[in-house]
Parts: C-alpha cells; structure tokens; sequence
C-alpha cells in the first residue's frame, strides 16, 4: 500500500520529514502545502495523513491523532511571535500571517486570557520593514518570524516589543503547546487498523531518523541561508531551535495542553464542544 502524505515545508517540520524526502519509496508519497491547506485535502481524502495545525483537528474533520509526533513547545518557541507598536493590553487591530491556523486562534485566546482585549484581526503577507502604528500589532510565524527578528536587531524605528506565544502560554497554563500533529483521515482511520499502523511507525521511524541527525540538518540548511534561535543564520543557532525551542515528540504533557487550548478555543468560540480527538497510537 502507498501512502499519501501532506506537511509544511517550514524549517520546524524537517527533523519529521527530512528522511520522507531524502528517501522516497513506494510506501510513501509526501506533497508540501500551506498549514491552512492541510486540514481540507485531509477532509477530503487527498491525502492519508497530514501533519495538521492542532487547531483544525479540535475542530474535527480528521480521523485522529495518528502517533505521538508533530511540533510543540514548553516555553519561547522563538519562531511564532507577537510583534507589537505598544503594550499588548493596548492592541486595537493585529494583522495575522494567513499561512497558520492554530497561531491564529492562541493568539486570540492570550490576548484575550492575559490582557483582556480582542483587537481586529486581518489576514496579511508579513513583511520586513513593515511600519506599525501605535496599537498595532502583527503576527509572524516560521521563517517570516525569524527574518523579522533578525532586521529588529539593525532597525526598530517603532521600537516594537516582540511577544513569543509559546513564552506567554507556559506563563497562563504552565504547560506545553502542540502548534501541529500527524492526523489521519477519517478513511485511513476507519480502516483496517494494520494500515494506519503501518503509517504511524514510518512516520515515527522519520522522525526518529531525523533528531539522530539535528547537527546534519542544521549545518545543511544554515547553508542554504535558514535563519534559526534570534534570527541567526548559523548552525548553532538551528541546532538551538531544533533541540531547545522546539520538541517533536508528543507526550502526556502535551496531550494536557491541547487538552487545555481545547477548552479555551471552546469557551472563546474558536471550537465546536467537541470530544477530544482519538489517538490512533
């Protein structure tokens, strides 16, 4: 059986795909998409797996969490960030990067949670250079986020505060954040359980593959010009985000905090009041 896979091509998912990708074979195929994008080609069946914006998979339309892998943090994620002209208690409208789904939704819940605002919301490229009044602010994850770090370190004529939203959920909850997981289909999922057993274990398997080779992976993409921990361009610094900001590997503790970001997205009106989703593994 061949499997259909879909993921990000963000620096965060290499350690999970890089092994899918360097040794492409007949069990798996792996297209790269738009977080936003993932959840509806999942819904639909175009593909057996994905590795989805947890938000999308609180709201249902995936056939579970298919094994104990995606991106989490337990503290500054360094890559997701609040970029903001001001106190965050003074936001009046965030403009928010249209690529994520799940930084989307935490960032309505912190804002709302920790300093009582609800700011307009409007989806837009963030750009470096970009001016921001007073009570604006901009959302900026993955790459972009890191680019924006690194040109704040030579230019900050607004003086901007940056805001980790990995940082600002450990202080509410005191737990870990999961920002994506492989979801099975509802297909995949209700069939024969060897078949989307056999898909868990070879994504695990690269994942595995690829935390054996972090120092491999940073100094590769360094190369390639990847920015990594405080918008450095250097091995040391993707290593850093590879093994300190970031954990690929999903936990009791991480189940606890999508346990919680469930409740919140509920009582913010940002889930339906829905069962926690199956865990296949």
């Amino acid at each position: 059986m061949t499997y259909r896979v879909a993921a990000v091509s963000f620096l965060n998912t290499i350690p999970l795909i890089d092994q899918l990708v360097r040794e492409p074979g007949a069990r798996v195929t792996l297209d790269l998409d738009l977080p936003s994008r993932l959840a509806g080609r999942l819904a639909t069946g175009q593909v057996d797996a994905g590795l989805v914006p947890v938000v999308e998979i609180l709201r249902g339309g995936t056939g579970g969490i298919l094994c104990p892998t995606g991106i989490a943090c337990n503290g500054p994620v360094d890559s997701v960030a609040l970029f903001a002209n001001g106190d965050p208690a003074g936001l009046h409208k965030v403009f928010v990067d249209r690529g994520s789904r799940s930084s989307v939704a935490l960032l309505r819940i912190l804002l709302a949670e920790m300093h009582g605002v609800s700011p307009v919301f409007s989806e837009t490229e963030p750009k470096v250079g970009r001016r921001l009044a007073p009570g604006e602010g901009m959302l900026a994850i993955g790459d972009r986020c890191f680019a924006l770090i690194a040109h704040l370190e030579s230019a900050d004529p607004d003086h901007l505060g940056i805001h980790d939203l990995g940082a600002m959920w450990k202080t509410l909850t005191g737990l870990p954040f999961v920002f994506a997981a492989w979801a099975a289909s509802s297909t995949l999922a209700a069939g024969a359980p060897a078949h989307w057993k056999s898909l868990a274990q070879l994504l695990t398997e690269s994942r595995d593959a690829g935390l054996s080779r972090l120092d491999e992976l940073a100094a590769r993409e360094a190369g390639l010009g990847k920015l990594g921990h405080k918008g450095e361009a250097t091995p040391q610094a993707i290593a850093y985000y590879f093994r300190t900001s970031l954990n690929f590997v999903l936990g009791d503790d991480e189940l606890a905090g999508m346990r919680r970001f469930q409740a919140l997205c509920r009582s913010h009106d940002l889930a339906p009041d829905a069962p926690f989703p199956n865990l296949l593994s």
